[in-house]
Formats: structure tokens, sequence, C-alpha cells
């Protein structure tokens, strides 16, 4: 089993701003690793204390018919200066290796992690 990362951010706290960034990121997360829906073993999201209209994995079950994935919600820590209205994902995949895996930061995210932001995404 692996674990695949990735994040992104809302212009503004409203349940479309957040249904659209979740699903842009969970799709890209799919692209990028060439993920089958039947692989993922659950999905974790955490959120900054300032997007709270709606829960992003309510739009990814929804979108996928994802009825039997275990998906949990989670507030981020709340560090002084960090990036605000941050949407963060992690999949847990059964796959045998992490080789070739590919993290995903879109929008204000990739500036979380620099060193894991391809320019082969979007």
């Amino acid at each position: 089993m692996i674990a695949l990362r990735g994040a992104t951010t809302i212009k503004e706290n409203s349940a479309d701003c957040i249904r659209e960034a979740s699903l842009e990121l969970f799709e890209e997360l799919i692209r990028a690793n060439s993920i089958a829906l039947e692989d993922i073993v659950s999905i974790i999201f955490s959120c900054t204390e300032d997007v709270n209209k709606d829960y992003p994995g309510k739009f990814v079950r929804q979108h996928y018919k994802l009825s039997y994935t275990a998906i949990m919600h989670f507030n981020e820590m709340k560090v002084e200066n960090s990036l605000p209205l941050c949407i963060r994902i992690m999949l847990l995949i059964n796959k045998a290796s992490a080789e070739n895996i590919k993290f995903v930061y879109l929008n204000n995210a990739k500036t979380l992690r620099r060193d894991l932001v391809s320019d082969n995404l979007k």
C-alpha cells in the first residue's frame, strides 16, 4: 500500500469553490498516477479552519460514486502564517511500489512543496 499526497487552495470559502478545487485535485492525482478507483483504500482530507462551507470528500464521493470508500475529514493544525484556504488530501492506494508516483500541488498550494511540484502537471 502507498500513500499519495496533494493540496490545493480555493479562491473563497464557498461550496462551489470547495467542490471545484476538490474534484480538480482528486482528478489530477488519479490522472498523474494512473490510479484505478477500485485500488483506492481510503481518502483523508484536511482543511485549514477557514474552509468550512462543505466537505471536500462529499463531492469526490458523489462524483465518483465511491459509496464504500472510507473518507475522513480533519482540520489542519493552526500554524502562524500558514497558507489560508487550503485543502489537503492523502489517498491510500493498493499498489506494490511507490516508484514513479507523483504528488500534486495546485494553485497557491504549489508553495507548500516546491520540491514536488512538476511542470508536467496541467
